[in-house]
């Protein structure tokens, strides 16, 4: 937690240098004025400008297909053991299960959608 804080209290140093250096650099240029407000104004502009640039993106890629979701990878269920935890895994056609702990990654098996379907369930009888 005090290394989020640490962080994020040298951010606003460092902003408030740059302001200050901004401020100092533009103050002595000639017949030039440092004014904030038009800072500000120039600053929200083009964050403005940015953000209406990454909006006329996503509706482009989005109408285009750039960003559609592929099901090829999926995950499907995860069992948490204490620290470790079991991952099963949609790839494709196929079902992945894994194992992840403290002592590594390890395939537990590959099977096959159809028969993942077929062997998962049928053998279950509900009264």
């Amino acid at each position: 937690m005090s290394l989020k804080l640490a962080k994020r209290g040298i951010l606003w140093c460092l902003a408030f240098l740059l302001c200050l250096n901004v401020k100092g650099s533009l103050a002595n240029q000639g017949e030039y004025e440092f004014s904030a407000t038009a800072y500000i104004v120039k600053v929200i502009a083009i964050l403005s400008l940015i953000a209406v640039a990454a909006i006329l993106f996503y509706r482009y890629a989005s109408r285009r297909g750039l960003l559609k979701r592929s099901n090829e990878l999926q995950l499907v269920a995860l069992l948490p053991l204490g620290t470790d935890k079991v991952y099963l895994i949609r790839c494709g056609n196929e079902m992945i299960g894994v194992f992840a702990g403290k002592s590594g990654v390890m395939l537990l098996g590959r099977w096959k959608s159809d028969e993942w379907g077929k062997g998962h369930g049928s053998d279950i009888q509900v009264n």
